[in-house]
């Protein structure tokens, strides 16, 4: 997860340098310091077993969240992205020893349950801790299922936006391979593709640095 969040932070940081670049008389903006970013946790295991391990899968629908502020002061050109990362694990671990998720869920559900569709959508926006971006991970299979006799070649995640989050981004691993998928607000992300390019760029240069 640790590396999942700091692909996406750098690759906003790139997307913001570029809306920067196209404000009007080219003033000069600031990057922020922090990059909020939203990580949804999973709160039990699963009820499907992975007959390699003879242990749950996690899946289901208890999933809370937490939010991290992601540092972004430094200057990605110049300071190593492993450097980086290890701020960005830091960052989370903070928030992963918090009862934050487990709030989180009490909260949806509480909103979700018994007040109107519009406040709950108003409350969800209000209490995303400002996040840029929502991103998860899922731990697929490490080999091929298969449905009615027919092999699941490739197996797609995807983030629906939350309220007020315009970022989206899933990372998983299924048939041992890993692929990702970006769901995003057209206003921040004009070019998903592009987008994506940032993350696999900064993936490739931390791949050099640490000889993997």
């Amino acid at each position: 997860n640790d590396v999942s969040v700091f692909l996406v932070t750098a690759a906003i940081k790139r997307q913001l340098a570029w809306h920067y670049g196209k404000m009007e008389g080219n003033r000069q903006t600031s990057m922020p310091s922090h990059i909020n970013i939203c990580v949804p946790v999973h709160l039990l295991g699963g009820v499907l077993v992975d007959p390699t391990t003879g242990k749950r899968v996690p899946v289901g629908n208890k999933i809370g969240a937490f939010v991290a502020a992601i540092p972004t002061s430094e200057n990605d050109a110049k300071h190593p992205a492993a450097r980086r990362v290890k701020k960005c694990s830091v960052a989370l671990t903070e928030q992963k020893t918090t009862p934050a998720p487990l709030i989180a869920w009490a909260a949806a559900r509480l909103f979700s349950d018994y007040a109107p569709l519009s406040i709950a959508k108003y409350m969800m926006k209000r209490t995303n801790g400002q996040s840029a971006a929502v991103v998860s991970n899922v731990k697929g299979f490490p080999f091929k299922t298969h449905w009615n006799g027919r092999c699941n070649e490739f197996v797609c995640a995807f983030l629906p936006l939350p309220p007020g989050i315009p970022i989206g981004c899933v990372i998983q691993s299924y048939g041992g391979e890993m692929s990702f998928s970006i769901d995003a607000d057209k206003r921040a992300i004009p070019d998903a593709g592009q987008f994506a390019d940032w993350m696999l760029e900064e993936y490739e240069r931390l791949k050099q640095e640490t000889g993997i």
